[in-house]
């Protein structure tokens, strides 16, 4: 009894409530999902979530990038996983980053770990226009909050890398993330790492001006562990590796 299969194959992911719309009981329902796990024509990825499987390999056929952001009803790719996502990330991770207003516990399926993050906003969080599945920060808000959580982002290095790789960004809506975090060492590291970038992501003297009003009188470290090399930016107000762009020539491939 393969008939609702097609309906399956167009929702990509689904959950009991929708079985029910389409077969009209709940136990008709229950009854048609545990047939069809049987078959490998479903997988079932957690408690009520659901995808079709493809018929050669019986592996899901939606992305983890469509997983993530299908979770809970206001879960969306966030930190590394959103670089990775705009093609950003220098090095490919199995954790996949997904914030949501409502918390889950964090699982595993087909070797990717999805891992709980609080939003803290729905700003910048927008579906692409080819992939109607998905939730994602966009580059701007993606930069803001993976330099409030470096460890996120997969490391200064990585973090580095990734913004090295984009040619613009938007300072309006850099500003905007900003004020939504309204955190002084927010300012301070965002101003202190895109200024190394300036030229090429075509930011004004205006916002980095805009950032240095913002930092304070407090001194603080960019890392958690500072580097051995981590020498005093003045104009920052900020510990920091001597040579930030030195990062970029370490050039690891690992696979984290």
């Amino acid at each position: 009894m393969k008939k609702y299969l097609e309906d399956f194959h167009r929702m990509k992911l689904f959950r009991l409530e929708d079985v029910v719309q389409i077969v009209g009981n709940k136990k008709s329902a229950k009854d048609l999902l545990r047939n069809y796990k049987k078959q490998q024509l479903i997988c079932q990825i957690r408690r009520d979530l659901y995808t079709v499987t493809d018929l050669a390999t019986k592996q899901a056929i939606a992305t983890k990038f469509e997983i993530g952001s299908n979770i809970t009803p206001s879960a969306y790719i966030s930190y590394h996983s959103a670089l990775e996502y705009h093609g950003l990330a220098h090095q490919q991770f199995y954790v996949l980053y997904i914030s949501s207003a409502q918390k889950f516990t964090p699982f595993d399926f087909e070797g990717i770990q999805y891992f709980y993050c609080k939003s803290i906003s729905e700003k910048g969080v927008y579906t692409p226009p080819m992939d109607s599945l998905v939730r994602v920060t966009d580059e701007e808000r993606s930069v803001i909050d993976c330099i409030d959580r470096i460890d996120r982002a997969g490391g200064l290095e990585e973090l580095l890398h990734a913004i090295a790789a984009m040619t613009y960004l938007n300072e309006n809506k850099l500003q905007t993330y900003l004020e939504i975090y309204d955190k002084q060492f927010l300012y301070q590291k965002t101003g202190f790492l895109l200024s190394y970038f300036q030229k090429e992501l075509k930011l004004s003297d205006e916002f980095l001006k805009a950032c240095r009003k913002k930092i304070g009188k407090s001194t603080r470290y960019l890392l958690d562990e500072p580097a051995a090399t981590s020498v005093y930016h003045s104009q920052w107000k900020l510990f920091a590796p001597e040579n930030i762009l030195s990062y970029l020539e370490q050039g690891q491939n690992e696979i984290a």
